[in-house]
């Protein structure tokens, strides 16, 4: 069921474009991300959606009503900023219950599944800040102020929770710890949330649909394990992290067996060829452009037969470069035809297969894992 949509919105300020017809549904209950570069217009659609700014044209239907017309405190929304707005003077129970004295003025359709909290105490207790109530928020750590805010926010009781970049001034720890509350109080109050983020992991981690916001358009939405495996464009690529993207030429259709054949661009003269799942509309000699994530280049095992499947697309080529990232690591391989791939694979896979700079290593490809983005232009 549609919770929230959002028709057609269009906002620039001054000579700028922000937003241009932005189109996007939220479904009752769930967790949806907007995610794009910084500066793209995603917090200007939260403040459109909750009433503190104004779209130029456009609707937001938020239960079948339109609220175009209404002020911020008669929308069914809250809005949570990426740095706590606490009042300084307040104590900690004391800034969770004025969101409770503003409900007490407000008449609001909810709606059946969803749960209700009534008491500060009773979200203090669902957030973990119990024995937080008389202090202030110059007494307490950035974490904790943040799960104060999303108090402040939930016992307004609204249909939707807006979020914007709420983990961009979290330390690593607070921020798997917010992270994994936000999934909690999802799954525990069936509330819907829209999140606002420049961070994949975030996406990745909370949301069942993202959408791509890009120079004011949304460019691409689904959900994220498909989004990201099956980016719709080059530049959505780009922005999820899609490293390893090259040019080639369909040599050869084999639509008994789904199967297409693409020639590569390489340093070298001999031709190199690599198979995909052949799912498109393509034809034999056309240009196109094709990708496929880090995650998804397999590291062959030397201790170990390789099945049929990762038999596919198999390369020799030597480890340039390796990089731990938190707890990945992220390694480049050149292939001896010239080929570059990044490579992502967990730490202690790199250990166990005793990987290091200089070592010549074999990699596969997988059919399924390869997508063929688009037709390149001549």
């Amino acid at each position: 069921m549609k919770l929230l949509e959002i028709k057609n919105i269009y906002k620039n300020f001054s000579n700028k474009k922000v937003l241009h017809g932005i189109n996007l549904d939220i479904e009752n209950g769930e967790i949806s991300s907007i995610f794009g570069y910084s500066g793209e217009g995603k917090s200007t659609l939260l403040k459109i959606i909750c009433g503190i700014i104004k779209q130029d044209s456009g609707d937001i239907v938020l239960n079948e009503k339109n609220i175009n017309n209404l002020e911020p405190y008669e929308r069914s929304t809250t809005l949570v900023m990426d740095e706590p707005l606490l009042f300084p003077h307040m104590n900690v129970l004391e800034n969770i219950a004025f969101g409770s004295k503003l409900r007490a003025n407000k008449k609001r359709h909810t709606t059946s599944n969803k749960k209700a909290l009534e008491s500060p105490k009773e979200i203090m207790g669902l957030l973990g800040i119990t024995g937080l109530e008389k202090r202030y928020p110059s007494e307490i750590s950035m974490g904790q102020a943040q799960r104060v805010s999303l108090a402040r926010a939930l016992i307004v009781n609204p249909e939707i929770i807006l979020m914007d970049e709420p983990f961009s001034n979290l330390d690593i720890i607070s921020k798997t710890k917010v992270r994994k509350l936000i999934k909690e109080i999802n799954c525990e109050l069936k509330i819907s949330i829209l999140l606002v983020t420049h961070d994949i992991e975030d996406v990745i981690n909370l949301s069942n649909k993202m959408f791509i916001l890009n120079k004011g358009e949304i460019k691409d939405s689904g959900r994220p394990k498909d989004v990201l495996k099956k980016p719709s464009s080059i530049e959505t690529a780009f922005l999820i992290g899609t490293e390893n993207i090259f040019d080639g030429i369909i040599s050869e259709i084999d639509k008994k067996n789904n199967i297409v054949k693409i020639r590569l661009k390489n340093e070298k003269p001999e031709n190199i060829y690599i198979e995909a799942d052949y799912y498109g509309t393509f034809k034999v000699n056309e240009r196109i452009v094709f990708a496929i994530r880090p995650e998804e280049v397999m590291i062959l095992r030397e201790d170990r037969g390789a099945s049929r499947s990762v038999r596919e697309n198999h390369f020799t080529g030597k480890i340039i470069s390796s990089v731990f990232t938190l707890r990945m690591m992220e390694i480049l391989i050149k292939s001896e035809s010239g080929l570059e791939f990044k490579a992502l694979i967990p730490f202690h896979a790199y250990e166990v297969m005793h990987l290091f700079e200089g070592k010549t290593i074999n990699i596969s490809l997988k059919k399924s894992a390869i997508h063929i983005i688009e037709k390149k232009k001549r």
